[in-house]
C-alpha cells in the first residue's frame, strides 16, 4: 500500500482515535492457532499456518450443516505489536474493493470494520482477524467474530495470569 492510500484510510476510518491503542495495552498473544473448538456450531475443515510469512498468517475454512452451503473463511495475522496489528488492518482494508466497509464502533476487538454483517475485520491486541462468507449461502458473521474475540480475550487473561 502506498503512503497516499494509507493516509486516505487513516482519515476515512479516523485512525487517530484508535491506532496503536487497545483495552489491554501492550499485552500480546503468541502462537495462536485454530484447533476446531473456537467457533461454536461450526466445523473446522482446513487450517494452514504460514510460519514464514511476516506477520505470521493462518488461513482456516469452516463449515456448518451438511450441505457445505454455509462456509466461512477466517484469516488471522499474528503481529509483533498492537500498532503493527493496526497497520495490518489497513493492509487488509486496502486490498478490499468496497467503499461500503464501515467502522463498527460496537464490534469485536479493539477496533472492527464490517460489511453488512457478511464480513468482519477486527484487531484484538496484536492479532488481526478477517471473517468472510465462503459458501453459496450468506451467513451473518457477527456472532462468530464475537466468539473468536472472546477466545482471544480468554487467552490474554490466561497468559497474563501465567506471567505473574
Amino acid at each position: 500500500m502506498d503512503a497516499g492510500q494509507k493516509r486516505y484510510l487513516e482519515k476515512r476510518y479516523e485512525a487517530s482515535e484508535w491506532h496503536g491503542r487497545g483495552q489491554y495495552g501492550k499485552r500480546s498473544i503468541k502462537g495462536f492457532t485454530f484447533a476446531g473448538s473456537e467457533v461454536s456450531g461450526w466445523k473446522l475443515q482446513r487450517v494452514e499456518r504460514d510460519e514464514n510469512m511476516k506477520p505470521l498468517f493462518t488461513h482456516s475454512l469452516w463449515s456448518r450443516g451438511t450441505a457445505a452451503a454455509e462456509m466461512l473463511s477466517i484469516d488471522l495475522w499474528e503481529c509483533r505489536s498492537i500498532a503493527a496489528a493496526h497497520d495490518q488492518v489497513f493492509e487488509v482494508l486496502a486490498n478490499m474493493e468496497s467503499g461500503e466497509i464501515e467502522r463498527c464502533p460496537n464490534g469485536p476487538g479493539d477496533v472492527a470494520f464490517g460489511l453488512a454483517d457478511t464480513m468482519i475485520l477486527f484487531a484484538r491486541v496484536n492479532v488481526v482477524v478477517l471473517i468472510r462468507n465462503a459458501g453459496s449461502k450468506v451467513v451473518v458473521v457477527r456472532a462468530v467474530a464475537t466468539g473468536i474475540d472472546a477466545v482471544l480475550v480468554k487467552r490474554l487473561r490466561v497468559e497474563t495470569r501465567e506471567k505473574r
